[in-house]
C-alpha cells in the first residue's frame, strides 16, 4: 500500500518526501499567520483598552460604546485564535495521520 509508513531501513519515496515538504511549508505559513493575526488583534485591543483607561483617568465619562468594547475585543480575539488553531490542526491532520 502506498499510504503505509516505510519500515525501518527503507527509504521514503520522492512522492512521500515532497508531500512532507509541502505539509511542513503549509504548517510554517499557518504558524506565521497565527502570529501576525494574533499580534495585530492584540495591538488593537491594547490601544482600545488604553484609550478607555486614559479617558477614565481624565475624569471624563466613558462612552457606552467604548465600555462594551472590552468584552467584544476579548470575544473576537479568543474566538479568532481558536479558529486559527483549528485550521492549523487541520493542516497537520491532512498529513495522512490516522
Amino acid at each position: 500500500m502506498p499510504d503505509e509508513a516505510p519500515k525501518p531501513g527503507e527509504e521514503k519515496s520522492d512522492e512521500e518526501r515532497l508531500r512532507e515538504k509541502r505539509i511542513a511549508a503549509s504548517a510554517q505559513f499557518v504558524g506565521w499567520l497565527i502570529t501576525v493575526m494574533g499580534a495585530t488583534a492584540g495591538v488593537i485591543s491594547v490601544i482600545v483598552i488604553l484609550s478607555v483607561i486614559y479617558i477614565a483617568a481624565q475624569g471624563q465619562t466613558i462612552p457606552p460604546e467604548l465600555s462594551n468594547w472590552g468584552g467584544i475585543i476579548l470575544g473576537f480575539y479568543f474566538g479568532q485564535f481558536v479558529n486559527l488553531l483549528k485550521d492549523y490542526m487541520g493542516v497537520v491532520d491532512a498529513s495522512g495521520r490516522k
